[in-house]
């Protein structure tokens, strides 16, 4: 398992870029892998966290909200719990999107608990992101507008659905995509770990196949670059790294107003 947070960057070493993972079913699969995390350019605390283990097809991002460090605190549990509980239950038979639920359910629970306990930690709260291939199936939960795409024959697709207010306005027609990307509350989520005693998590299944890439972020990155831009990125780079590092450089450069994570995992044919 490897995981990130942090005021720096943190890439993963090239030995673990490219590792061959034997399926518990039989067979092979290759699956390529880069991610990177910074603190941006305005922000002192990196309240982003993420964690990726090749060996169980696992990807997560989280992004903290929350004084100090609570948000950071808040992600970091959530990746920990969140991670835990889906490493040791794996199953190729049984139903990974409810195992996903229950553990995002864990994780909010005792963010929650921490939070009463802990003045310091009151408000604390954490999106969540988390992605588990297993076989040639993507299964996905989601809270919060950090976000999951599928690369696919050369199309990008975002399979979550922002928890925003802005969302809710573009989905009800209320605003545009223009409008959108400079209204006020873009910023303001309406779900999120650590909010109520009780979260309802988004989960969704699809097929994972040869030649298709899963990439997560969270809107430190998804904010400042476009879908179609994060596509050719990740088409013209040389491996999923060297993806993930220019995505991060566009999102700094462009202000970098936020902390920026993001994971990809190409699954090579």
């Amino acid at each position: 398992m490897h995981s990130g947070s942090g005021d720096h960057g943190f890439a993963v070493p090239a030995a673990i870029r490219v590792i061959e993972v034997i399926l518990q079913k039989g067979g092979n699969r290759t699956l390529r892998l880069g991610c990177l995390t910074d603190v941006g350019k305005v922000r002192d605390i990196n309240q982003d966290c993420f964690a990726t283990s090749l060996e169980h097809g696992l990807l997560m991002v989280a992004d903290g909200m929350g004084g100090h460090l609570a948000g950071e605190k808040a992600a970091q549990s959530a990746v920990d719990i969140i991670t835990a509980m889906l490493t040791a239950e794996i199953s190729h038979n049984g139903d990974m999107r409810q195992l996903i639920r229950q553990a995002i359910q864990e994780a909010n629970r005792q963010i929650v608990q921490a939070s009463l306990q802990d003045s310091s930690m009151r408000g604390m709260g954490t999106t969540a992101t988390v992605a588990m291939t297993i076989d040639d199936m993507v299964h996905i939960g989601h809270v919060g507008d950090s976000r999951a795409y599928l690369l696919r024959e050369g199309t990008i697709e975002q399979i979550t659905e922002d928890h925003s207010v802005v969302a809710q306005l573009l989905k009800a027609g209320a605003i545009t995509s223009q409008e959108a990307a400079n209204h006020p509350y873009r910023n303001v989520i309406t779900r999120c770990l650590g909010m109520q005693t009780d979260v309802e998590a988004d989960t969704i299944s699809l097929p994972f196949r040869p030649g298709e890439s899963l990439l997560l972020c969270t809107d430190g990155l998804s904010g400042l670059v476009s879908d179609d831009e994060l596509l050719k990125l990740a088409s013209e780079a040389r491996d999923p790294q060297d993806a993930c590092q220019k995505m991060l450089e566009l999102a700094i450069a462009r202000g970098g107003y936020d902390n920026v994570t993001v994971v990809l995992l190409h699954y090579q044919t």
